[in-house]
């Protein structure tokens, strides 16, 4: 079994630029991901309970490529180099929830690149002391959350079609949607840049609205900027029953 550890609060749990073999599972507390572009810090995310990160220590001997820093007191358990290869000669399949997020990842810096192409993003991003909220509006929402509204406390946020031919999805909330399908396996995402939040449409057919605003599928705008208050989105076309209310502090 895997070692566990803990930090507190404020703690470089990584330095970018380090080397390192070692990634860490997060079993309580919240971490954030940051680099240095310039003189400046550009904070890429925030990571809470179930999520992997150092996992390219496991498979190159490259400098860490970011910093991460316990943004509460947070345990994890420690995932060495000879304890993944390990895993992967005895028990392969139990190295898929760490591939999960590496695939989305790599998938998430392509929709950045895509939705903000020309468009540089530096400066210091400070999360919101205050989650956003996810409401649901139609019985359709509520049956996809299982609740009539859910905390986002994780930054980026993946939103998608349940799809249970691959092994590899990595939505944060999946979506059971028939035929005709509504909703795409990588549908949207809810992210922040440069201290400001966005909706981003990824890779859908049919878009996504917001407040009455179209992006994705045939339009050529796939992000919104979301001032703080609260936003009407659906996912797919106007008749689409997969609409919910977007809070943001």
């Amino acid at each position: 079994m895997a070692d566990t550890t803990k930090f507190k609060k404020g703690a470089t749990i990584i330095h970018e630029g380090t080397t390192g073999s070692h990634a860490y599972l997060i079993l309580s507390g919240s971490v954030e991901v940051s680099k240095k572009v310039g003189e400046e810090k550009l904070v890429l995310s925030r990571l809470v309970k179930g999520n992997i990160f150092g996992e390219m220590s496991l498979v190159d001997e490259k400098p860490r490529s970011a910093t991460i820093v316990a943004l509460e007191d947070t345990e994890v358990r420690v995932i060495t180099r000879d304890r993944f290869e390990s895993m992967l000669e005895q028990n392969p399949r139990a190295v898929i929830p760490l591939l999960k997020q590496v695939f989305q990842r790599v998938r998430y810096l392509n929709q950045m690149v895509t939705a903000f192409c020309g468009q540089a993003s530096t400066g210091t991003v400070e999360l919101a002391t205050k989650p956003l909220q996810l409401r649901a509006v139609t019985e359709e929402a509520e049956r996809a959350m299982q609740g009539k509204e859910i905390d986002i406390t994780k930054i980026p946020f993946q939103i998608g079609r349940t799809s249970k031919a691959s092994v590899f999805g990595s939505n944060d909330l999946d979506i059971q949607d028939t035929e005709p399908y509504q909703v795409s396996r990588c549908h949207c995402l809810i992210t922040i840049v440069d201290n400001e939040y966005y909706v981003i449409d990824t890779v859908s057919s049919r878009g996504t609205l917001v407040g009455e605003i179209k992006i994705g599928g045939r339009e050529e705008q796939k992000r919104v900027l979301l001032e703080s208050g609260k936003h009407r989105i659906a996912l797919g076309g106007e008749e689409s029953p997969y609409v919910f209310d977007l809070v943001v502090p």
